[in-house]
């Protein structure tokens, strides 16, 4: 028989699961440190391709100024130049990517944990139908060891 108590319950696992539980939920299969360490490494290599294209970029725009002083450049300084640029650019996206995915981290898990309450509960109630069912009596083989 359906229960009021477990439509309502049903209900709020549903609409948690259709709105925030489609970021949130796969939160919850990671520890703190590796989902934080996971998403900036992501961040990481996003922030070194957007930089490459934007050096080919910039290279591109200056190619006329490149080729007229190809023998004048100092490539040694121009290239710790780049690498501090780099190095830099790097650095801020990683500070940006950890302070975000800590605060996203922690935003969601207590939604979460509601969310595992509220499929515990359902489940029990569950079984609690299933024992009424049977007449009160519920043989679970997960006790029996051979």
């Amino acid at each position: 028989m359906v229960r009021e108590e477990d439509v309502k319950l049903m209900s709020r696992i549903a609409i948690y699961e259709k709105r925030e539980g489609k970021t949130q939920i796969p939160i919850n299969s990671y520890y703190r440190s590796d989902y934080i360490r996971l998403n900036v490494l992501k961040t990481i290599v996003y922030a070194t391709i957007a930089f490459a294209l934007l050096f080919a970029i910039v290279v591109v725009y200056k190619l006329d100024f490149i080729l007229a002083n190809v023998l004048k450049l100092d490539y040694k300084r121009l290239g710790i130049a780049l690498f501090t640029v780099y190095a830099v650019w790097v650095f801020i996206y990683w500070v940006i990517a950890r302070i975000l995915f800590a605060r996203r981290y922690e935003a969601a898990r207590p939604n979460i944990l509601i969310y595992n309450h509220r499929l515990k509960k359902l489940q029990e109630e569950k079984q609690k139908e299933v024992v009424k069912a049977k007449g009160g009596v519920v043989i679970d083989d997960d006790f029996i060891d051979f």
